[in-house]
């Protein structure tokens, strides 16, 4: 628990120090909206989902356009393109829509979103084929805690529940703002054990060795459990409220690795069959972004 309480203390730590610089960015009021086209280009470093990845980095360079209508429903698609020597190829893309609501308070977000992923992706996320989610936030001035719900369909669905809580900080008012935030996050692992079954170990993966084929499979894979702790501290620069760029540094800490079982069968057709725990670390990765309003 020692690290889990040194994360806490990092996290109060970044947040007084925000405070002590500017007042919060968050206004009384909320504008009123604009129908809009939205443009824009991510760079992750790595792609990492409830602090699972897979076993080398997986760099993604993600072109996006998305149209947002003032009654708060927008749909957007993205493609993700995978930046790896030796593998570069559109690895995933998708295809969302859903809608938006804020008030001085109270915030929501509902959206659906179909996912496509290559058949030579080694993403943890690659055996999603679809989601439903829900964000609901309210802001009390001094913290805006929310509730994330989500729903994954893969073979078998799984659910998220994430608790979490941040709060917005003007360092340049109305142009550079942080938004620091802390999560838990629980889910069931169907997604995490097609991956094992069907990527992890798919013979066609570079450096694979041919004389042997691999199948896996996690423990207890539809069992609600805590996934990680995650801590993040987005930057937004705002140009003239069209222009904006974000970086976002996340630090996950998993938990409950999984127990997987390996069964490894010989051109010779001897089967070995193995059961380990898997190796589970903190990992430090980021993004960046850049998005134009039209």
């Amino acid at each position: 628990m020692k690290h889990h309480f040194c994360l806490l203390i990092f996290f109060l730590f970044t947040a007084l120090i925000a405070s002590a610089q500017e007042k919060a960015a968050k206004k009384d009021s909320i504008a009123p909206k604009k129908s809009h086209w939205v443009a824009g280009l991510t760079y992750q470093n790595n792609d990492v989902y409830l602090g699972r990845r897979d076993s080398v980095a997986i760099p993604y360079l993600s072109p996006s356009f998305g149209y947002h209508d003032r009654s708060g429903f927008f749909i957007t698609a993205s493609a993700s393109y995978l930046l790896t020597p030796g593998e570069q190829r559109f690895d995933a893309g998708s295809i969302e829509g859903g809608y938006s609501y804020e008030s001085d308070h109270f915030s929501t977000e509902i959206t659906a979103a179909k996912d496509f992923f290559s058949d030579r992706s080694f993403a943890v996320t690659s055996e999603i084929l679809g989601r439903l989610s829900g964000h609901f936030s309210y802001d009390f001035d001094v913290i805006e805690p929310f509730v994330d719900i989500d729903a994954n369909f893969s073979e078998k669905t799984d659910m998220a529940f994430g608790l979490g809580a941040e709060h917005s900080f003007s360092i340049i008012e109305n142009v550079l703002e942080t938004d620091p935030a802390f999560h838990i996050n629980f889910a069931s692992q169907n997604f995490y054990n097609g991956y094992y079954g069907k990527r992890r170990y798919n013979p066609n993966r570079k450096n694979s060795n041919s004389s042997t084929s691999v199948t896996a499979a996690i423990a207890n894979a539809s069992k609600m459990q805590l996934m990680d702790y995650e801590l993040e501290a987005p930057i937004e620069y705002n140009w003239r409220k069209k222009l904006k760029l974000n970086f976002t540094p996340t630090l996950a800490i998993p938990e409950n690795p999984a127990t997987v079982t390996t069964t490894t069968k010989t051109t010779g057709g001897k089967n070995t069959t193995q059961t380990t725990t898997e190796s589970l670390n903190g990992v430090f990765y980021f993004s960046v972004a850049i998005t134009y309003t039209l």
